[in-house]
C-alpha cells in the first residue's frame, strides 16, 4: 500500500502563517533562513507542489518489532509471550520439534477447543494453546519433575491448565485437539491410545528424517492432512 506526499516550499514567514491556518499534520523536510520545504499528505489548495513522492505504508508487523532493554522486553500487542523457566523438563522453544508444534497449533487450533498436550515437558505447547484461545487444556507427562515445571510455568503465564502425572491410557475423555511431541519408540507403544483421544485434529512431532516419518505413518494408518518439515524433523497433522 502506498500514499502520496506533496512537497512544497514557502518563505519562512509565509510557511509559519500557513502552518497556523492549516491545522493538519505535515512534515518539515528542510529549513534555512529564507525558506521551508515541507510535505503534506493531501494537496493544498492554492499551492503548486514541487514534487510528488510515493511512500510505502509498512504494516505494523514490519514497523513495530520486539525490543529488549536489559531484562525488559517490549512486545507488540499481536505477539503472545510464553514465559518458560529454564528447568529440567524438555521444551524451551529452541528445539525444531517444539517450533513445529507451535506453528501447527497456531494454524489448526480454533478458539474454544479443548486441548490435550501429551508429553508436556515444561508445558510450552499447552500454554501456547491457552494463549491462542483454547478452552479446557490438559497437559500430561510421566515425569514428576516435568509436571511440576508445567504447573510453575502455567502459573507464571496466568494460564489455567491441568498438569497431570499420567499416561495416554489414563485419560478417559476425547479432546478437540491433541498435540504429542514424542519419540518414535513412545509412538510405537502409545499410538492406539493416542488415536482415541482426539475428536478433530491431532498434531504429532518428534519424528526425525524420512525413516521415522514412514514408520510413523504406517503406525497411524491414516492419511495426513499436513506434513511439515523443519531441520530434518517432521510434524504430522491428522484431521477427522
Amino acid at each position: 500500500m502506498y500514499y502520496t506526499k506533496y512537497v512544497y516550499r514557502l518563505s519562512v514567514g509565509d510557511f509559519y502563517e500557513f502552518l497556523t491556518e492549516y491545522g493538519k499534520g505535515l512534515e518539515i523536510l528542510s529549513e534555512n533562513e529564507s525558506s521551508v520545504e515541507f510535505a503534506t499528505y493531501e494537496p493544498v489548495q492554492g499551492l503548486k507542489p514541487l514534487d510528488l513522492l510515493k511512500v510505502e505504508v509498512l504494516p505494523p508487523e514490519k514497523s513495530f518489532r520486539p525490543l529488549r532493554v536489559k531484562n525488559f522486553v517490549i512486545l507488540p500487542s499481536w505477539i503472545r509471550p510464553v514465559v518458560i523457566r529454564q528447568g529440567v523438563a524438555f521444551g524451551t522453544g529452541l528445539h525444531a520439534t517444539t517450533r513445529l508444534c507451535l506453528m501447527l497449533i497456531e494454524e489448526f487450533l480454533q478458539e474454544g477447543w479443548s486441548v490435550l498436550d501429551v508429553g508436556s515437558g515444561t508445558g510450552i505447547l499447552a500454554i501456547a494453546s491457552k494463549k491462542l484461545g483454547a478452552g479446557k487444556v490438559v497437559a500430561i507427562d510421566v515425569d514428576p519433575q516435568a509436571v511440576e515445571e508445567c504447573k510453575h510455568n502455567s502459573q507464571e503465564n496466568c494460564a489455567s491448565i491441568e498438569c497431570l502425572l499420567a499416561k495416554p491410557e489414563d485419560i478417559g475423555e476425547e479432546f478437540d485437539l491433541l498435540v504429542a511431541n514424542l519419540e518414535l519408540d513412545i509412538f510405537r507403544r502409545e499410538i492406539k491410545h493416542l488415536k482415541r483421544l482426539f475428536k478433530r485434529v491431532a498434531i504429532f512431532s518428534g519424528l526425525y528424517r524420512k525413516e521415522d516419518l514412514r514408520e510413523f505413518l504406517k503406525l497411524l494408518e491414516a492419511k495426513p492432512a499436513k506434513i511439515k518439515r523443519l531441520e530434518g524433523w517432521y510434524g504430522v497433522v491428522i484431521r477427522r
